[in-house]
């Protein structure tokens, strides 16, 4: 399996000047939460803590979620709440394209995966009929595809967990970067884990703050893994993610209006190449004349990073752009120019085949 955590590092190694692979937000945090951490750390707030996070913090997502503190667990980064997920479960299953983590944890814990390819002809619009998986894991917005599952294929695919009586994990990570209408699971099916995190709308990926949504019950379940791991996320952290939630009205407004106004751009200078209109989160999904992983060598030899389509599932002739990188345009320019012209050497090679074929029948 491609290790995209391996590439990443060749991408350090080259040092590109235009960084357009990894998901990571090149807006600021705000200065208000660094300055809450800094004095949450002044105030000696640096022991442990509660497992399921503290009272304030919950209650705040819980409010901002229309659920209740109890259904409301701290973690540090969705990525261990989703793993939480996958190490109680037998067999989950997969939409693919999909973020790559996913398969690394449950390979980690041995577990059986069902994948389940989605194609840009059919919209990126998964078919799960025939899954045997106790746990289904959603991701829209979609990374790396930008795609918001509407909710009718939703519904769908809600009725199969029904049937079933799979659990769904609902990695929502960039629900409050949604562009189009967007409808949470759990507002369609009980038996839903939502996680969430402060990394994407807030820009605060090295605090490694997320959270997830359930019942109490599954809240436990949850806790355990997290008191057998990591103990608890500290406090300063969460005093952070506290003033963040402060914040979340004003940002939600202008953050996703940036990340939109940059998806227009880049559908614009992308125009007439193999595409879905991003409708979420900050990626562009493009296939690509010829191998994505030789492509992406090829831009870095330009100076642009982006990550191949094998990152995410079976899709060697894409590349995922991430839209969250500085040169943005000049990069987008750079891509569609390389794509251009690997598209007329293509015509040009079939052409000058056929001439070629035509003169030896003479």
């Amino acid at each position: 399996m491609f290790n995209a955590y391996e590439f990443f590092n060749r991408i350090n190694e080259v040092g590109p000047k235009i960084r357009l692979d990894v998901g990571q937000p090149d807006i600021p945090v705000r200065r208000e939460v660094i300055e809450e951490t800094v004095n949450s750390l002044r105030r000696g707030e640096t022991g442990y803590t509660s497992t399921n996070g503290i009272r304030e913090l919950r209650e705040a997502i819980a409010e901002v979620e229309g659920v209740s503190p109890e259904e409301v667990i701290i973690g540090p980064g969705a990525k261990l709440l989703i793993a939480a997920e996958i190490a109680m479960a037998n067999r989950i299953a997969v939409v693919a394209p999909h973020w790559n983590a996913y398969l690394l944890i449950a390979r980690q814990f041995g577990k059986e995966v069902e994948v389940f390819p989605t194609s840009l002809e059919e919209d990126w619009i998964p078919d799960l009929k025939g899954t045997e998986a106790d746990l289904i894991i959603l991701n829209y917005p979609n990374n790396p595809t930008g795609r918001v599952l509407p909710r009718k294929n939703l519904r769908e695919i809600v009725e199969i967990a029904e049937d079933t009586g799979a659990k769904i994990l609902s990695d929502e990570i960039y629900a409050e970067l949604s562009f189009v209408e967007f409808t949470p699971v759990r507002d369609l099916y009980e038996k839903t884990v939502t996680v969430k995190g402060f990394s994407k709308l807030f820009s605060m990926t090295g605090f490694r703050l997320g959270y997830a949504i359930a019942d109490p019950q599954e809240v436990s379940r949850i806790r355990r893994f997290i008191e057998s791991t990591v103990t608890c996320v500290p406090i300063f952290v969460q005093r952070a993610g506290i003033k963040a939630l402060e914040l979340r009205e004003e940002l939600m407004g202008s953050i996703r209006k940036e990340y939109q106004r940059r998806a227009k751009l880049a559908s614009r200078l992308l125009s007439g190449l193999d595409f879905r209109k991003p409708e979420g989160a900050f990626y562009v999904f493009l296939r690509v004349p010829y191998d994505g992983l030789a492509f992406a060598e090829r831009l870095l030899l330009r100076g642009v990073s982006v990550f191949p389509g094998v990152a995410f599932g079976d899709y060697p002739n894409f590349v995922r752009i991430s839209l969250s990188g500085s040169g943005l345009e000049e990069g987008l320019r750079i891509i569609r120019d390389e794509v251009k012209c690997a598209l007329e050497s293509r015509v040009m090679e079939k052409w000058e085949g056929s001439s070629s074929g035509v003169s030896a029948g003479k």
